[in-house]
């Protein structure tokens, strides 16, 4: 059963795959940062090469300095697993670090932003960016903003082994009956509430508390193209099939 799956999640992703190079949603769309961020993440996880070559043509002539956060985190951490970040034109990295230190100074950052921000000065080996980081979350948490499974994942993505402990049951409660996670207790399950939920427990050595219903929501969600909805009633995409993996170990689910 896991060979199938992985095979035909291999089929699912290369079928996006575009001749000049990235990924896209569907494979008549164009290509994607997000798309080949989570494609490439797939194939990395399913042990399938990546056409290095083909990729660096879409990365290295992408315009950072026109990306949002989002995928300018994502654009970073491709770079990263595939050993092109040496290769990115410097003066196009030191302008794209000065505006990111810039809005790091002067706006009003959300958790999203700070978890972006979070992961490109991780790669950047910027440790004071890093720790200032970390204070100015820390500091919020008195203050109660997180509310649902997102938040914690966003929040365990910042302080890493710092995360608070009693956030455990928080997370724990969210899951229902079917076996998936919502977005906090009582709450409908999706997919990516799911994987948030199971990054976090996984990476304390947790588990959820009924892993054989766990097993049978991902599968539910698995649709006949070898993709993943975000759950049994959803089409396939490539950001809710990267969900049905656990990363911090490369280790699936199911």
């Amino acid at each position: 059963m896991k060979k199938e799956i992985i095979k035909n999640a291999i089929e699912f992703v290369l079928k996006r795959e575009k001749e000049e190079g990235g990924f896209a949603g569907t494979p008549l769309l164009p290509p994607t940062i997000e798309d080949t961020y989570f494609a490439i993440k797939i194939l990395n996880i399913c042990n399938y090469p990546i056409n290095i070559k083909k990729q660096k043509n879409f990365l290295l002539n992408q315009n950072i300095l026109s990306l949002t956060l989002d995928p300018l985190a994502k654009f970073f951490k491709i770079l990263n697993n595939l050993s092109l970040l040496n290769q990115l034109n410097k003066d196009c990295l030191k302008f794209c670090y000065k505006n990111l230190k810039y809005k790091i100074q002067k706006k009003q950052l959300s958790l999203k932003e700070i978890k972006d921000l979070t992961e490109i000065f991780t790669i950047l080996k910027d440790k004071a960016i890093l720790s200032f980081l970390k204070e100015k979350t820390l500091k919020e948490l008195s203050k109660g903003y997180f509310r649902t499974i997102k938040d914690l994942y966003f929040l365990y993505k910042i302080l890493q082994q710092d995360f608070p402990k009693d956030f455990f049951e928080f997370i724990l409660e969210a899951q229902n009956s079917d076996g998936g996670f919502g977005f906090f207790k009582g709450t409908t399950s999706y997919m990516e509430n799911t994987y948030y939920a199971c990054y976090v427990l996984h990476c304390f050595n947790l588990y959820p508390k009924d892993l054989d219903k766990l097993k049978e929501f991902v599968l539910s969600c698995r649709n006949k193209d070898g993709g993943f909805g975000r759950n049994s009633q959803g089409i396939s995409f490539l950001e809710s099939t990267i969900l049905c993996f656990m990363d911090s170990e490369k280790i699936l689910i199911f």
